[in-house]
């Protein structure tokens, strides 16, 4: 996709103060504040307990530096302004050639070109990777967020009415998808 990539590129040389990397154990406080944040105030994910950080920690180690299973972050100074990452969709050999990306964006940066800058890294360090799919579960209702995938490619499968349950309350998820990579099998 041309669009985003450019996009991105005018977001980024309009917010110097945006830096986008890969994340390190540094990152570990930043990422729990802003996953907490979403537990807490959101159906966006679908824990119902604070993560600690030993969670995180152990969540960030199946991320690398190099391969298909990337997390990137993007910081504005030393705050956390959001993160994307592309992870392992199933254990099964058989989708290792599809990975399940994730974008969380910090309060207060919504709206200002983070998403797009973060997914515009990730999908860029997936391009040569040797990846077919690309998946996504977006819980109900998140227009921006649906919206930014819609961006990037992806394209939607499907709605999983009320498979989940937080808080008391039933959850539906969209599920979308987007090609990566060559056909080769």
């Amino acid at each position: 996709m041309r669009y985003p990539w450019c996009l991105a590129l005018r977001v980024i040389a309009e917010a110097p103060y945006m830096h986008i990397r890969p994340a390190d154990p540094g990152d570990c406080q930043g990422l729990l504040d802003l996953r907490n944040h979403y537990i807490a105030s959101s159906f966006a994910v679908f824990d119902e307990e604070p993560l600690a950080a030993q969670d995180i920690a152990r969540w960030m180690s199946t991320f690398s530096l190099a391969g298909p299973h990337l997390l990137f972050v993007a910081l504005d100074g030393e705050h956390l302004m959001g993160f994307a990452s592309s992870q392992r969709y199933r254990d099964h050999r058989a989708f290792r050639k599809t990975v399940e990306t994730s974008i969380y964006i910090a309060p207060g940066y919504a709206s200002k070109g983070v998403g797009t800058a973060l997914y515009a890294r990730l999908f860029s360090a997936l391009a040569d990777e040797d990846l077919h799919r690309a998946v996504v579960g977006i819980a109900l209702p998140n227009e921006a967020s649906v919206r930014l995938h819609l961006r990037f490619g992806f394209t939607e499968v499907g709605v999983f009415n009320e498979c989940a349950v937080k808080a008391g309350q039933y959850i539906s998820s969209v599920w979308l998808q987007r090609q990566l990579g060559s056909d080769r099998c």
